[in-house]
């Protein structure tokens, strides 16, 4: 994974959620304890967001830190989780993880065919998006690097399931959900 595109992924999503989000949120401060590398606080304010209905991308946040046991104990098995909700809800970068601990089999037993397919959702969901967020190209590269290396590693049966389960996985959700509206 590359950690420093992570690292920068999440200070642009903050540039970008401040413009939505007024700037004394838990979320913003959570983005401010990440630049200057205070992880626990970041964790405790993206998990404030995230009680207070805050933006979606504070679930793939949350889940970097807790993957990357930043800021505290390394609990993949929860970075895991959040990263399937935030990838249920169309965040193309916690598609991305999602497939990385997939394919390492870290916090989820290891499937690298799914590994796959999520790197698909992930690049058609960064795709839809990177017209308007220059932070959403960089993720769809770095999806596209992951994909291009497992797809290299599997067998051609492996890749056919992969781009099957990829079509079902881009069909529900390669698009972002609205959570803000009631």
């Amino acid at each position: 994974m590359h950690l420093l595109r992570s690292l920068s992924a999440i200070v642009f999503f903050g540039v970008a959620a401040t413009l939505a989000v007024a700037d004394d949120s838990p979320y913003n401060k959570g983005v401010a304890a990440w630049k200057v590398q205070d992880y626990a606080e970041a964790r405790k304010q993206w998990e404030k967001s995230l009680a207070e209905g805050g933006p979606d991308e504070a679930l793939n946040n949350l889940a970097f830190l807790l993957f990357n046991g930043l800021g505290g104990d390394a609990e993949p098995s929860k970075a895991v989780e959040l990263w399937r909700k935030g990838a249920a809800l169309g965040v193309s970068e916690a598609q991305w993880h999602l497939g990385y601990a997939l394919e390492e089999g870290r916090g989820i037993a290891r499937d690298r065919t799914r590994a796959l397919a999520w790197y698909l959702c992930a690049i058609a969901s960064a795709k839809k998006q990177s017209a308007s967020d220059p932070t959403e190209r960089d993720i769809e590269q770095d999806a596209q690097d992951a994909e291009s290396k497992l797809r290299s590693e599997l067998s051609q049966a492996e890749v056919a399931e992969g781009n099957r389960i990829a079509r079902q996985l881009i069909s529900r959700y390669s698009s972002r959900l609205d959570t803000t509206q009631p």
